[in-house]
Order: C-alpha cells, then structure tokens, then sequence
C-alpha cells in the first residue's frame, strides 16, 4: 500500500475529476470517488492519488464544513497522506468554510491557496479573481466563510523569489494571517508559489485549482522518479457513438453546445426543465427518449441532450441562462442520469460527455458509477476517465465543467472522438 498518498478533496464531481488528471499526466496512478459515503482507502490501496467529490458546493455553510470533515476523518491513515483541497477556479460554493475544515481537521494552522486556472482565464490578482464570471474579492469570499485572518501574497513578493515570499508569509503569519491568497496571473507564478510553500519549514494545507495541483504533481513526478505516460489518443478514440449530456447553465456551455450542433449539423434534443419543476419527469423523460430514438435511426455519431433553460434567453459566457434553486437543480440532475441510463440501455454509446457537476453525478448516481479512472486530458481541466462499477463498467466518461473552454472547445473534443458530424464544416 503506497504511503504519503495524496488525497484530493474537492466539492463537485468535474473538480474532482480535472484536479485528479494532473497527477495522471504525471506518471502516478488516480481514482475518483464519485460520492463520500464509498470512501475507504482501504479499498482503493492500490492508486496513489484518490480523489473524492464531497458534492458539497450546494450545501449550507455548516452542512459543507461538516462534510469534508467527515470525508477526512474516513481517509486519514498512520502514513501521514497529503491532503489538497480543490477550490474552484471562480470561487463557487464554500471554499473558505471547506478549507477552514481541512485545517481543523488535520489541525495545521497555515494554509496557502492558489485558485488561479491561467488557461481557463482564471486570474488571481490583487486579492482579487477576474474570469469570465467577473470579478471576485477573493480575500473576502475567503474571510466571510472562516473564522481566520486571510491575505493576499502580492504579486510583486512573489515574483521577488522563493526566499522572499517564504519571509513574507512567515512574518505575516507571526502577526496572525492564517489563510495566504497568492496572486498568479501565469504558470511560472504558480510554480513559484508551489516552490516556496515547500521552503516554509511549517506545516501547511495547500489549496487551489487544477492548475496548482499541477506543479504538485510535477514535484512528485520529479521526486519519484516516474516517467510521465504518454497516453495513446488515438488508440483511445471511440469506435461507436457518443452522448452529450448538456445540464448545466453556464452561459459558455450553451455557446458551445451550440457552436457543435451548427458546425456538425447535429440538431440538439432539448430536454424540458420547466416540466421537471412541474412534477411532469416522465413525460419529459418520455419525450426526450423518443427523440433519441428517432434521431439514433438516422445513423447518428453523436446525440446531443441539452436542458431546454440553457437557449431560454441570450447569454453571454459567465452570466447563468436561468436561475434554478438547489432542490430544483437536484432534481433536474437526477432526471437527466434516469434519461441517460434509459438511453445506455437502449443505444450502445461507447463513451458520454457530462457537462457541469450536477449533471455528472446525477448520470453516476443513476448508472451505478463507483469510480472514474482518470486517463487523459483532452483540454485543459477537461479529461476522459474509464468508468469503475455499474453495468457500464469498462467504458468511457468525459467531464466538463460549465464554464470550462471556449466556443470550439465541444468541437475539438469531438475531433478528439473521430467524430465529424453529419455536413457542414471541416474541423
């Protein structure tokens, strides 16, 4: 049983996922849990790296900060595992709450944090983090769900050197700054923030997006002594069909989705969220299905499910095309795993393409799914995974966050897949 495990706390099934992939680019092998309660590292003492999804980005402050704890308490061993919490690159959820649990948890009074994905246009400066989503007070969101001082590491510190950031944060910590923001605007920036948490000489609990967990998978890459393994794409791409499952509404999904049903000619089956909130789930489950199917008879190489609020209105990418509450989004989510489980049993897709953290543990929870192995990252924080448990076992999933990518970003995924669409365009 490895020690020194590396274990990945985020709060959303697609975090988990794209924070999971960096360690596998890097030559050490990862699972991803798909739901807490099947957390044992007893029964997965073969991977080096477990991610687990505490699905905690809905919840209450108290009932997230109460999850991950939980989560810990089932993970921890005698080895001493390193625990990074995943925080999302915009800041949704709890993350201050979340990370102020793995530090009560593993009770380390430091903690560094880097939620910049620089490919995903996702910037930390200033304190504060700018994204297609706008800008975020970083430093504030921070502090509002913790009972810590919080700072941000300036840029220009961070740039001076390693030596000079360790010195700042240790005579900021000495005056009682607990959680450190570290300002990144680029990949070298993280790199250096990663160097310098490592020349601290304390103790403390790292933080960030994908992109940071990068550089920490790199240091362990290097220390190890393990070769990055390239992966065959090609030998990977899909022989059948493929199925997009479209549940979130984030404004840069509905583009994309958009941009991949016009250049491929693929018409895009719109599944009826208003009749779910009206109690009506069979019939829009029904109608939906039946679309598939006639769609299926045409020789299709990709079906297309979209939730009918993503095109309600015209939305820009980082606005939300509707505003659904938790409970509804949970039910939605569940509607659209029962629809895909139906269609899996009727088409033999080969692989299927989940888009937002709702949406893909919804499609987990209805197909059985106890695990994602984590294969290859086809874009950035985008990556394809063997699915583990279910009577799909064996097959491939692809998860997406919402605000992930740019217009085209479905288009090279689907070039990715051999798949070229009906007419239209060439990729």
């Amino acid at each position: 049983m490895p020690i020194n495990r590396t274990i990945i706390l985020a709060d959303d099934l697609t975090g988990a996922n794209d924070t999971a992939i960096q360690f596998v680019n890097r030559g050490l092998s990862a699972l991803v849990i798909t739901h807490p309660e099947r957390f044992s590292l007893a029964s997965y003492k073969n991977y080096e790296v477990i991610a687990v999804s505490t699905n905690s980005r809905g919840m209450s402050a108290d009932d997230a900060y109460n999850a991950v704890r939980e989560t810990i308490r089932k993970g921890k061993t005698a080895n001493g595992d390193f625990f990074y919490k995943k925080i999302d690159s915009v800041l949704r959820g709890n993350p201050g709450g979340e990370l102020a649990a793995v530090m009560d948890e593993i009770d380390i009074s430091l903690a560094i944090a880097a939620p910049s994905f620089p490919a995903n246009q996702s910037i930390l400066a200033h304190g504060k983090l700018s994204s297609g989503a706008g800008v975020v007070d970083a430093v504030q969101v921070f502090s509002a769900g913790m009972n810590r001082k919080v700072e941000s590491i300036p840029l220009e510190e961070i740039r001076r050197g390693e030596a000079n950031t360790v010195n700042y944060i240790m005579d900021r910590h000495a005056g009682g700054v607990s959680v450190f923001l570290a300002d990144a605007v680029n990949e070298a920036d993280l790199e250096l923030v990663y160097r310098s948490s490592m020349r601290l000489g304390k103790p403390s609990v790292l933080a960030g997006a994908a992109a940071f967990a990068n550089h920490i998978a790199a240091s362990m890459e290097n220390s190890a002594g393990k070769p990055s393994r390239p992966v065959d794409l090609v030998a990977l791409r899909n022989n059948g069909p493929s199925l997009v499952i479209a549940g979130t509404r984030q404004g840069e999904t509905a583009a994309q989705v958009t941009t991949l049903s016009r250049i491929l000619s693929i018409p895009i089956i719109r599944f009826k969220v208003d009749w779910i909130i009206e109690d009506k789930i069979s019939e829009a489950i029904s109608e939906a299905f039946d679309e598939v199917v006639w769609q299926m008879r045409r020789k299709q190489d990709m079906c297309i499910i979209a939730v009918e609020s993503m095109f309600k209105s015209a939305i820009l990418a980082g606005d939300v095309a509707r505003t659904e509450t938790e409970a509804e989004c949970g039910v939605i989510s569940g509607a659209l795993g029962a629809l895909t489980r139906k269609v899996l049993d009727a088409f033999d897709f080969s692989v299927m393409l989940c888009t937002g953290g709702d949406t893909s543990l919804g499609v987990c929870s209805s197909l059985g799914i106890a695990g994602i192995q984590p294969v290859a990252e086809i874009y950035p924080g985008i990556p394809i995974g063997k699915i583990i448990g279910g009577p799909h076992e064996g097959r491939y999933i692809i998860t997406k966050s919402g605000r992930f990518g740019n217009n085209r970003s479905l288009l090279e995924i689907t070039r990715y897949l051999g798949i070229n669409g009906n007419k239209g365009e060439t990729l």
